[in-house]
Formats: structure tokens, C-alpha cells, sequence
């Protein structure tokens, strides 16, 4: 999705909302543990579901 969603982070878990407005994501990272097992850390961004059809090539 480009630059807009897509960051040096790990997104996932891409979502509309039921009513069709909005793009649900999550963005984190994995982190290091002192055990040494990895956790995740993320939060749920939003953004207008318009953002899809605004990143759609023109072929006009």
C-alpha cells in the first residue's frame, strides 16, 4: 500500500470496518526479551477507506 501504510515497522492484520469506511491495521515491532523469547508490540491504527481507491493506479 505503499509508503502511506506501509513503514520500516511490521503491519498486519488489515481490516475494513463493517459500515465500509475505514481501513483498521496494526503497526509494531518485535522486541527482544531478556529470556530471550519475542514479544510483539503493536497498535491499531485507522485510516479512511479512501485511502484504497487513492492508491490505485490511473489508466486513463
Amino acid at each position: 500500500m505503499g509508503p502511506i501504510i506501509n513503514t520500516d515497522k511490521q503491519e498486519s492484520s488489515p481490516q475494513i470496518s463493517p459500515d465500509g469506511k475505514y481501513f483498521f491495521f496494526i503497526r509494531g515491532d518485535w522486541k527482544l526479551n531478556k529470556d530471550g523469547n519475542r514479544t510483539y508490540i503493536g497498535k491499531q491504527y485507522w485510516v479512511d477507506v479512501k485511502i484504497i481507491e487513492n492508491l490505485k493506479p490511473n489508466l486513463e
